[in-house]
């Protein structure tokens, strides 16, 4: 069972897993993209769309009933995967708005943990598998994130706090930490409504600097959705699974960076700061990081 399936990474592995044989309950916002997503499948009749808002305990509770229904009540894996990112307006820690920062932890904290109490029973009984799309920012936290970093970082914590609660039950409970991804989410980031003045006036220009530098890398096989699938499937496979396992465009120096002590992770991100002001300048970068692997 797969949430945010509509595009993306969701959508990828979804399709990917399909193709690999699996019967994949994918939940979407709009029949449509329901529609979209079985056409595309190698599998038509083992892709069951299935509309459902993450934030609705009604769509959520028929969701569970439903899955129920289709799997007589054994869940094998799930892959907690929808969730938002604010791109927009003010995204420093101190002007981001609180109904921002709101909407951020309904979705992506709250929504998530909605979901997974609600299939948890099934999960259990198959022993299954609990694979849950966190973001490499809950270990390097980037600045001029829009909220983001914290509400991935709430459901990290309470996800290692499930993990070593259910774990005399048999579930595995993977996070995976991605970075860079070329995905809508990325897409639908605008940098034309963040601030270029006031205290923090390199908010801007960082946002639009990420948003350059993930254009230059779209051809790159480390940020294409794909490589999140195929580890997906391989955590969800036989075998001992990492809990924590990276992926995604420089994942590894991103993760470097904050196993340093934090005066020098602090001096490490302003120089990634400058990086980006340059990126949106037009400039090219002076140092290339090598790509993940």
């Amino acid at each position: 069972m797969i949430t945010g399936a509509s595009s993306g990474i969701g959508r990828e592995t979804a399709l990917h897993l399909n193709a690999q044989g699996y019967r994949v309950i994918a939940t979407v916002r709009r029949d449509a993209d329901g529609d979209a997503l079985r056409e595309a499948a190698g599998h038509p009749d083992r892709m069951i769309p299935v509309r459902c808002d993450v934030t609705s305990d009604a769509e959520v509770s028929d969701l569970a009933a439903g899955v129920a229904r289709i799997t007589g009540g054994r869940l094998d894996a799930m892959f907690s995967n929808a969730g938002i990112a604010n791109g927009t307006g003010d995204v420093t820690a101190e002007g981001c708005p609180v109904a921002t920062l709101e909407r951020l932890v309904a979705v992506n904290y709250l929504g998530s943990v909605r979901v997974i109490q609600a299939l948890l029973p099934q999960l259990r009984a198959a022993r299954g598998t609990l694979v849950i799309n966190s973001a490499l920012m809950t270990h390097t936290v980037l600045p001029y994130n829009g909220g983001y970093a914290p509400s991935k970082a709430a459901l990290e914590a309470w996800a290692d706090q499930l993990r070593r609660e259910i774990r005399p039950h048999g579930v595995r409970v993977v996070c995976i930490r991605a970075a860079a991804i070329a995905t809508p989410l990325e897409a639908k980031q605008d940098s034309a409504g963040v601030p270029s003045d006031g205290p923090y006036p390199d908010q801007h220009a960082f946002v639009e600097g990420g948003l350059v530098l993930m254009r230059r890398a779209a051809g790159n096989a480390a940020v294409q959705p794909a490589r999140v699938a195929e580890l997906v499937e391989t955590v969800i496979g036989p075998g001992r699974a990492p809990l924590k396992p990276i992926v995604g465009g420089n994942a590894r120096p991103i993760w470097a960076i904050g196993v340093l002590p934090l005066r020098m992770q602090d001096a490490l991100l302003a120089r990634v700061v400058r990086r980006m002001v340059r990126a949106a300048q037009g400039e090219p970068p002076p140092v290339r990081w090598p790509a993940s692997r």
